[in-house]
Order: C-alpha cells, then structure tokens, then sequence
C-alpha cells in the first residue's frame, strides 16, 4: 500500500476554487464566504467590483433573491503560480417565474494564505437574459 502524496500548491488551489463553488452556491453556505474571501479581497465581475467578504455577501445575497436551487458544475481547473482558473457551468432556477437556468462562467482567483485576495469573473449574462425572456435577440439590444 503507497501513503498518499501530498497536494501540490496548485492542486491546493484548485481544490479552494472548486471547494468555494460546492459549498457558497451549492450548499448556500455563507460562513464559506468568510473563511476564503479574504478581508481585503476583490471580485471583479464584469463592471462590478466587490470588496471584502461583505461586499460580496450583498451581492451573493441578491442573486439568491432572485434565483435558486443552484448547482454549480467545475468542467476544467487549471493553476499556476498564485493563481487558479475554474470553468464552470451553472443550472439554477429563476424565483419570480420558476424558469430552469443553464449559463457557463470562468472564474480566476488569486490564492494567499488559503484565501482569495483577487478574483476576476466572467459569465453568460447574454445567455441568462436570452433564456430569461425568451427572445434570443433581446440579449444583444
């Protein structure tokens, strides 16, 4: 019997990546933000930039005003240096009208002392609103 090897670096950081999207989307755990969003992190998504875990928690916050039963799906991780790469895809529910979600998103995160101190993301947002009114055209107006 071979005693396991230990995680490299990178595959430690991988695994905080996947570890943030299975616990705060899918599992709703919000004491996961607080334990990787670092207090002086940042999350670039798109135009908006969140700062600190409570920053981010209002955002989180309002996306699950609006949606629901998330699963979130890592579909490749890749790492080097300080930072890892997650890309994912999401299934989700729209709470106003019940609506099935699919949407895919890439997320960059910059790993210090076991937490996120820079995060860049981005997402299907034109997707999101196609499936969300049913109009493809209305993604891109």
């Amino acid at each position: 019997m071979s005693t396991p090897q230990p995680l490299s670096i990178l595959d430690q950081n991988k695994q905080l990546a996947m570890r943030w999207f299975e616990e705060v989307w899918n599992q709703g755990r919000r004491e996961t933000i607080h334990e990787l969003f670092a207090p002086e992190g940042v999350l670039h998504d798109g135009a908006a930039t969140y700062r600190g875990p409570e920053e981010f928690l209002r955002f989180y916050e309002g996306l699950r005003s609006q949606f629901f039963d998330f699963r979130v799906t890592p579909l490749l991780a890749v790492a080097e240096g300080d930072l890892a790469c997650l890309h994912w895809s999401a299934a989700f529910r729209h709470a106003p009208t019940d609506k099935p979600i699919q949407i895919t998103g890439t997320s960059i995160v910059r790993v210090r002392d076991g937490q996120f101190v820079e995060t860049w993301q981005n997402w299907d947002a034109a997707g999101l609103v196609t499936q969300l009114t049913d109009n493809p055209v209305a993604a891109f107006l």
